[in-house]
């Protein structure tokens, strides 16, 4: 078993890359449930930009690390683009009391410091968790179609000296069951990776499989140890926020730490 479903001590549940604790880092996905926030983002919404109650997700944020056994983390603004930042002891809670500090322009961090967490918010598209071991670093990638097609997990893979030694752990996100596109959004991921967009059709219709095309890109890149949680967020909509089912709803994230030696 390469992941494990666990309970937080509030209620509620995430998903534990079991591989990657082995290695020594935290790599973990929440659920949305056990947080106090009300409807539409009931109710472990970890997001302050989606309209939630602050004093809330500030709450929700603080039942997760405290579960967790991290402190704080450090988020960034997403705007799925391929920058990648590093954060360092000083940026370790950028954006974890507020949207105010976060990292700007960003839909990835790297890490070396051991207890500097990193976290990524999503409600479709795919939290990636990328470490070595060896090289003693991390990092947390926001990937949805448009940073695929402009390169971000070309830019998060460069990050790493070694691609043999790099284990990833895919969080959830929605499925190509899901996930329809048109031919330019599949021709822009194509054209974007070495691997290709990874696509079904049928019936006049496109389906893109986001996961399936990062791990596509990875193997590519030469990370071939590569762990997929396999869990639709659009398919599970008791389990996680989907932006394809609600629209207006909260987010989950995916958290990343390395631990010290």
């Amino acid at each position: 078993m390469t992941f494990e479903r666990r309970t937080l001590p509030d209620g509620g549940h995430v998903i534990v890359s079991t591989t990657l604790e082995r290695d020594g880092f935290v790599a973990a996905f929440s659920e949305r449930s056990g947080g106090v926030s009300a409807d539409p983002y009931r109710s472990m919404n970890l997001s302050f930009a989606v309209g939630d109650d602050d004093g809330r997700v500030r709450t929700n944020r603080t039942r997760l690390v405290e579960g967790l056994g991290v402190d704080r983390f450090a988020t960034a603004q997403q705007v799925h683009g391929t920058k990648l930042v590093r954060i360092g002891a000083k940026r370790a809670s950028a954006g974890f009391a507020g949207i105010e500090d976060r990292v700007p322009g960003a839909d990835g961090m790297v890490a070396t410091t051991p207890g500097v967490a990193l976290a990524v918010l999503t409600a479709d598209c795919v939290p990636v968790v990328l470490a070595s071991a060896s090289q003693g670093a991390v990092a947390v990638v926001h990937a949805g179609w448009r940073g695929i097609a402009a390169g971000i997990v070309g830019t998060a893979a460069a990050q790493f000296e070694t691609p043999a030694d790099v284990r990833v752990a895919i969080g959830p996100a929605v499925g190509p069951d899901h996930y329809e596109v048109g031919e330019d959004v599949a021709l822009a991921v194509a054209a974007g990776t070495q691997a290709g967009a990874v696509t079904t059709r049928g019936d006049g219709v496109t389906r893109l499989d986001l996961a399936g095309t990062i791990r596509a890109e990875l193997r590519a890149l030469g990370i071939r140890k590569v762990d997929d949680v396999d869990l639709c967020t659009a398919c599970n909509p008791d389990r996680f926020f989907s932006y394809r089912v609600d629209e207006i709803t909260g987010r989950q994230c995916g958290v990343a730490m390395r631990l010290a030696a």
